[in-house]
């Protein structure tokens, strides 16, 4: 005799629905249920199997006749067996309709397996009985991938979180979406106040081109990481340095949805580089010091050995003589010899005392010193010359006109240095002189240029500012003027260099350092 189920969703219509099939209900029942993926039962109202699909092998290792009669309680986890008591069986024998449950269920082989069943109440037409039906499905797998994703997300919340190394995640425009608490410590923020932000927010404009050129080459698949060294801007105004690492997460097009940037702090080590640097120009400064004394040294030697000795013995052999003699035509001649000699000694000392006093710190007072007030000072005291002379000058102080040098130190460049273009000047054309000022960086430059006679650099460009080296054999000089003015300048830690080219005059570049912290 055919088996009919009803269930009370169709009682409740009150009609009912028999499909001619050809095949009695029962086995048009087992045909459905053998090639369904899902496990198909029909239970006692208090759980016993009366019915189970054909294809409960395949889902919980069970033949059907090893189920028919035993209550599924008996294959629950002990730590669900409550919950699906309360949750789903009692609610559907009150008149609940499908409910769904996820469960663990023992397989044959010993091992638990998730199910999730749809449970309906099914009233039987004739007599009023109540049985349960359930529907059930393995989502182990499911189950497990879910876990592990889980496990990976709450590994990763871990890491990046308790990470001692600053982290960061950005979207793909360059939004902050994450940071941990150590990147945030680093700016001094909290996590929140950082998140949100571009990145660029919190970068520093030195860098920032750079890291820019990077990820737009990440961008463009042409690379997939990249690290650099940048500064950050602290929440203090401050700018730190970080060595960082970025890599990029791609989606299956091959376009970036995250950046994941890790940040070393490398601030401290970037103070000791500078002061290693500045301990080492500061060496390098004090080894050129030492080497131009050095040359000094040398210098005075030379003068004492060539400009000392000759006069002293000069002097010597004239007294020698004068003792020799009692011829007063003699004697008188002598005595001009020695006003000579004496007063060539008197020229040699002065020039080494000059020489000397400006290495003596003692002697170098900075002040601020208008430039403009010091050339016209020395142009006023060689006014007669210069307007015999019929010189032109030109000159323009608007680049600035302000050094921090010794005003003294001042006036004797440029007397030196107009002198000197009196003294070269081209017998062939009048001499025009040229003085500016201008600003490069913290340093205050001055051109002083002429159209003289020049000199031959290539013959003469290592000699020029040593110490009695003249280079025009026509002209008489002391060979002391640009000697000095090198020295003056070089005292306080700046430079001259010349450019020049016989028949086309001189050009003299001198630097002067800004020496406002020395006063």
């Amino acid at each position: 005799m055919p088996v009919r189920v009803y269930n009370s969703d169709r009682q409740s219509k009150g009609s009912e629905k028999n499909f001619p099939v050809g095949l009695p209900d029962s086995e048009i029942l087992h045909l459905v249920t053998s090639i369904s993926r899902e496990l198909v039962c029909l239970h006692e109202s208090d759980g016993t199997y009366l019915y189970v699909s054909p294809n409960s092998e395949k889902i919980i290792g069970y033949k059907p006749e090893e189920l028919i009669g035993k209550n599924p309680y008996d294959y629950f986890h002990p730590d669900e067996k409550r919950l699906i008591q309360e949750r789903s069986h009692q609610p559907l024998l009150r008149g609940d309709e499908n409910i769904h449950t996820t469960f663990r269920f023992l397989h044959k082989n010993g091992n638990y397996i998730w199910l999730q069943s749809d449970n309906r109440l099914t009233i039987h037409p004739t007599t009023g009985k109540k049985y349960l039906h359930t529907s059930s499905r393995d989502i182990s797998e499911k189950i497990d991938t879910e876990a592990n994703l889980a496990l990976s997300e709450r590994r990763f919340h871990t890491l990046f979180h308790d990470s001692p190394i600053g982290l960061v995640q950005t979207g793909k425009h360059g939004y902050i979406d994450e940071v941990n608490d150590a990147f945030a410590n680093f700016l001094g923020y909290q996590s929140f106040e950082i998140i949100g932000k571009h990145f660029s927010e919190i970068s520093a404009d030195e860098e920032l081109e750079e890291n820019l050129k990077y990820r737009d080459e990440v961008q463009k698949g042409i690379i997939d990481n990249y690290s650099i060294e940048k500064q950050y801007l602290h929440k203090s105004g401050k700018k730190v340095w970080a060595y960082i690492t970025v890599t990029v997460l791609r989606d299956e097009m091959g376009h970036p949805i995250h950046y994941l940037a890790q940040i070393v702090d490398i601030n401290e080590r970037k103070k000791t580089e500078k002061l290693l640097l500045e301990n080492n120009d500061q060496l390098r400064a004090i080894t050129n010091s030492l080497l131009t004394q050095n040359k000094q040294l040398q210098a005075y030697n030379q003068i004492i050995s060539h400009h000392l000795r000759a006069p002293v013995s000069n002097l010597r052999s004239l007294l020698d003589l004068m003792k020799m003699t009692d011829n007063l035509e003699e004697i008188r001649e002598f005595e001009n010899h020695l006003e000579s000699v004496t007063e060539n000694l008197e020229t040699v000392l002065s020039e080494l005392i000059s020489t000397l006093r400006i290495q003596n710190p003692d002697n170098y007072k900075p002040e601020p010193v208008k430039i403009s007030q010091s050339f016209l000072n020395v142009t006023e005291l060689l006014k007669g010359e210069l307007k015999d002379k019929d010189v032109e000058i030109q000159a323009d102080f608007s680049g600035g006109d302000t050094i921090y040098f010794s005003k003294e130190y001042l006036d004797t460049i440029f007397l030196h240095l107009l002198n000197n273009s009196i003294r070269y000047s081209h017998p062939d054309r009048k001499l025009r002189i040229s003085v500016e000022s201008f600003s490069i960086g913290t340093q205050t430059a001055i051109s002083f240029s002429d159209n003289g006679t020049g000199i031959d650099l290539e013959r003469y460009g290592d000699q020029i500012f040593q110490l009695k080296k003249t280079f025009h054999r026509h002209i008489s000089g002391k060979g002391l003027g640009l000697f000095l003015i090198k020295y003056k300048i070089e005292s306080i830690g700046g430079k001259i260099e010349v450019r020049s080219k016989p028949g086309e005059g001189a050009t003299f570049l001198m630097y002067f350092p800004d020496g406002r912290e020395t006063l």
